[in-house]
């Protein structure tokens, strides 16, 4: 099989166990004056996820890339900033050398890692641990583990208690899994296309970039995540006979209405569209668009099985054009230099 398959197939035993370390684990409460997010790929994604979701609860927060942070951004990390970084390894360059330079207190720094003897877990007050197990490909299951681990630290933050159920995730994740034709009518839709184009509005859009990047790393295929409103801003310009545009919408975000017009909008340009959603809006064959739907979920748990049918997309396209996704031809699973 696949590496980059076998461990996508390998996300329903990640999630539950990830969902049973969760409910016992011990997170940091409120009373921060300051939250600050940070990662390098798909853990930035993650980071901003969790960012917005802090904002959305009148949490002071925000999110900065490690790098930038590194570089230009220190200065805001002073002493009564809690600060959240995130990476899958523990070994990430940029994330690993901030935690080093700054005079920071070990006690307001939590790490969410994979990787609980990292560097990055040496120098945190708090280690939040994914259940991912190994993974050497693109990242599949530590995504949707480290958004899982995310989201419970927001809940303690927030004085709120999660409530996993690890048998319904981890069976609701599988059940997504096994939806295997819609991602061949998907592929059939995307065809020979040189670019793909993903949107999505609020936390749904850790998902856009999330696949954007696999595109890039997996696929080595061109691709760009922009939200829904900055798509509008222009690159909807771009819309044309044969372009795709993924459409990634929960049925109870506040922005539903949007990511529905958006969807209308780039049929009647002569664009294709993937909508991956919990619920289809328009059940039955339409022209020049593909429904990728998850099981039923609650809005926030919703990026956990948007991206599965993605992750199956790319295999499935990859199978098509003779390329052995997540192959690394540059570089490697973990970024160790600039």
């Amino acid at each position: 099989m696949i590496p980059f398959l076998k461990e996508i197939l390998e996300q329903p035993g990640a999630v539950r166990d990830t969902a049973e370390y969760l409910r016992q684990a011990s997170m940091p409460a409120g009373g921060y004056s300051r939250i600050v997010a940070t990662g390098m790929g798909s853990s930035y994604f993650v980071a901003g996820a969790f960012s917005l979701v802090l904002e959305g609860r009148g949490v002071p927060a925000f999110c900065e890339n490690a790098g930038e942070l590194l570089h230009y951004g220190q200065k805001v990390l002073v002493e009564d900033t809690l600060l959240v970084a995130i990476s899958q390894s523990g070994e990430s360059y940029e994330t690993v050398q901030l935690l080093r330079e700054l005079s920071l207190p070990k006690e307001r720094v939590v790490a969410i890692t994979n990787e609980p003897q990292s560097s990055l877990a040496s120098m945190a007050g708090t280690v939040i641990q994914t259940k991912a197990g190994k993974e050497e490909m693109t990242s599949t299951k530590t995504f949707i583990t480290s958004w899982m681990a995310a989201l419970a630290l927001a809940d303690s933050i927030c004085g709120i208690k999660t409530k996993w159920d690890p048998d319904w995730l981890a069976e609701a994740v599988e059940k997504t899994l096994n939806r295997r034709e819609q991602v061949n009518l998907a592929a059939d839709l995307v065809g020979d296309a040189s670019f793909i184009q993903f949107t999505a509005r609020g936390i749904d859009f850790q998902v856009a970039r999330q696949s954007a990047l696999m595109c890039n790393e997996a696929l080595h295929l061109s691709s760009s995540a922009l939200t829904g409103g900055d798509f509008r801003h222009g690159p909807l310009e771009m819309v044309a006979p044969g372009m795709t545009v993924v459409i990634i919408s929960h049925s109870q975000s506040p922005t539903r209405a949007q990511s529905l017009r958006l969807v209308d909008d780039v049929l009647r340009y002569g664009g294709n569209v993937l909508l991956v959603t919990d619920r289809n809006p328009h059940p039955g064959a339409f022209a020049g668009i593909e429904v990728l739907e998850t099981e039923p979920c609650a809005p926030e748990l919703f990026p956990v099985l948007a991206v599965l049918p993605l992750q199956l997309l790319i295999v499935e396209l990859a199978s098509r054009r003779g390329i052995v996704p997540g192959d690394f031809s540059h570089g490697g699973k973990v970024t160790l230099s600039e």
